[in-house]
């Protein structure tokens, strides 16, 4: 049997997972402190998901029911969280080691899932995980004692990012399991709304400069909200159930991979043989974390993909 089918999805993959890997580079360019640019990311998202909402097809399924409202509410809490704490370990640590931080969240949904669920994630998970451990390990260890303060947060910053986001998933998940008539579109147009206003709060509370700093800033912050939740969220997510989990697996570790790639490129970070050693060795992990064995419990809505 032929696989052209499988090309579509694959590419869509492919581009959306390279595309989403420069959502980092966005919140290091712009003008604006780090929860500014969290806020302007999930306001402007919801502005250009209103035209997604538009559609004929949708506007009758755009008002969820309140449970599934509620659950969208529970992860735009998680995910304002992430977004507050990811955003400073960008700053503080770079491009690169902050999006493989976040990528440990196949660690804490796997803790999650055990703890929860009673799934079994069998050899892969855990050697997946001492692989991901002792990758890190390389990247930080030898010059630990040399980093400053402000990189030690942001190595802390980036972890609980992962848990964070482990968080938002399993809520979203939730939604999106219950969601009967309401559209996906229409539970991505709530979260990116509940977000939006929470981190307003917290920009407002910080006492963030909130106005962005002339063309550069406003296109930036654009591009942020287009790539990484517009695109990232409506095609990647429609792709995803269709393949394999291996395949899928190596299509994600593209993001952390190109990360350190932009960050190389474009802000001159660079690491040495120990680094790319330790680089390769979490990224393993991490692919196999995502490619565990899982055995379906006989209630999972929450393990719908996004």
């Amino acid at each position: 049997m032929s696989n052209h089918p499988a090309r579509g999805p694959l590419a869509a993959m492919a581009l959306g997972a390279a595309l989403i890997s420069t959502s980092a580079v966005f919140v290091k360019w712009v003008h604006v402190g780090p929860t500014a640019s969290a806020f302007w990311r999930m306001g402007l998202a919801a502005l250009l998901l209103l035209f997604a909402l538009a559609r004929p097809a949708i506007r009758v399924g755009w008002r969820p029911a309140p449970r599934v409202l509620g659950l969208v509410a529970v992860a735009a809490v998680f995910f304002a969280l992430d977004l507050w704490m990811w955003h400073r370990s960008i700053l503080y640590v770079g491009v690169g080691l902050a999006t493989l931080l976040g990528n440990f969240q196949v660690f804490a949904l796997a803790g999650y899932g055990a703890l929860a669920l009673g799934e079994h994630g069998g050899w892969r998970l855990w050697a997946g995980l001492l692989l991901a451990i002792a990758g890190l390990t390389l990247l930080l260890a030898p010059g630990w004692s040399g980093f400053d303060a402000r990189f030690h947060a942001g190595v802390a910053f980036g972890l609980g990012t992962a848990a964070a986001y482990a968080g938002f998933l399993i809520a979203f998940r939730a939604a999106q399991g219950r969601r009967a008539q309401a559209a996906n579109e229409a539970l991505l147009w709530w979260l990116c709304l509940f977000s939006a206003a929470l981190l307003l709060a917290m920009t407002l509370f910080e006492g963030e400069p909130l106005a962005p700093h002339g063309a550069h800033d406003w296109g930036a912050l654009v591009a942020y909200a287009l790539v990484a939740q517009v695109f990232g969220w409506l095609v990647i997510g429609k792709v995803m159930p269709k393949l394999a989990a291996g395949v899928l697996g190596l299509c994600l570790l593209l993001q952390p991979l190109l990360a350190y790639l932009w960050d190389a490129l474009l802000f001159g970070t660079r690491l040495g043989p120990l680094g790319l050693l330790g680089l390769f060795l979490s990224l393993a992990g991490i692919f196999l974390g995502l490619t565990r064995a899982q055995r379906p419990p006989v209630a999972t809505a929450s393990r719908v993909q996004p």
